[in-house]
């Protein structure tokens, strides 16, 4: 097999106590080097993100100024409602994409919201802060899922499942978290589609018999979240849910005081299939999860059922 030049990426993380605020500080780096994922080095789990992939990552367009107006202001802890709401009204687009999204029946709002103003002080800046930074999917994506054997609308049903249950899951629990929690449901998965833009180039699919992991890995060298925490990395998006994101799949490997987070983002991305479906299987796995990490299962099924009856 003819060597070709690709890239490793690796991510240190360290913990850094600010005051009690727990802070994480990430060093992204790269090698260049003559290697190239190999069979025996699958068999061996080792991956290495081959350079088409990251090609592609490199090549997704900049936030918006919009949504990085939106991201300052959330930021800054004395910012207020008011701050929020004008930084999002110079964009009408985000206004109508974010009354769209509160509105949807999946969120059992008992009267419908009309203004910006109103969904900032019925929802909180956390939850329309996720309504802003969905709206990237739309602005920096093509979306192709084809070597999934996906359409895009089974890709968006996904992603709005997987946020409506975090968000009816832990509004009442977390709702100081649903600003961390929330993107990072709704955004998780997005690695999938320069994942799937790159097996497009190189006419290769995933063969979905097998765990999808181990797929993606087996054709590009790395994972879904492993992509997403990447772009987001680039982006200079929050830390936190990048490191949120990048613990998905092993709550175990996160530290101790933010295990349960990555755990219940794990279980939502195993409610809810890629292609948007939730099955009794998939709810099975979930719970498993739920019962493994002693997550609050109760909380769970209600916002389930909301979930479904949309």
């Amino acid at each position: 097999m003819q060597k070709a030049k690709t890239r490793t990426w690796r991510v240190y993380v360290t913990r850094v106590n600010i005051k009690k605020n727990y802070k994480y500080i990430y060093c992204f780096y790269v090698d260049y080097f003559k290697a190239c994922t190999t069979m025996e080095q699958i068999k061996k789990g080792k991956f290495i993100m081959t350079k088409k992939l990251l090609e592609n990552i490199d090549a997704i367009p900049a936030l918006k100024e919009s949504v990085i107006a939106v991201e300052k202001v959330y930021q800054d802890v004395d910012s207020g409602i008011e701050d929020m709401q004008k930084a999002i009204e110079k964009d009408p687009i985000m206004v109508a994409n974010i009354l769209r999204l509160v509105n949807s029946p999946m969120y059992g709002l008992k009267s419908q919201i009309t203004s910006i103003k109103q969904a900032i002080s019925l929802l909180g800046k956390g939850t329309v802060r996720t309504f802003v930074l969905n709206s990237v999917v739309d602005s920096n994506f093509e979306l192709d899922l084809s070597p999934y054997g996906m359409n895009p609308a089974q890709f968006m049903k996904a992603c709005d499942r997987q946020q409506a249950l975090m968000i009816n899951w832990i509004i009442r629990r977390k709702p100081t978290l649903i600003g961390t929690m929330a993107p990072a449901a709704f955004l998780v998965d997005i690695g999938r589609v320069v994942i799937a833009k790159t097996l497009s180039d190189e006419k290769k699919s995933i063969d979905m018999t097998k765990d999808i992991t181990q797929a993606e890995k087996e054709v590009c060298g790395a994972q879904t979240t492993d992509v997403t925490a990447t772009l987001f990395r680039n982006w200079n998006l929050d830390p936190d849910i990048i490191h949120l994101i990048r613990y998905s799949d092993d709550p175990e490997g996160n530290v101790p005081e933010e295990k349960e987070m990555s755990a219940e983002l794990k279980a939502v991305r195993e409610t809810v299939l890629p292609n948007g479906e939730i099955t009794e299987e998939s709810i099975s796995n979930a719970k498993e999860t739920i019962e493994e990490f002693d997550l609050d299962l109760e909380s769970y099924e209600r916002a389930l059922d909301r979930v479904l009856a949309a």
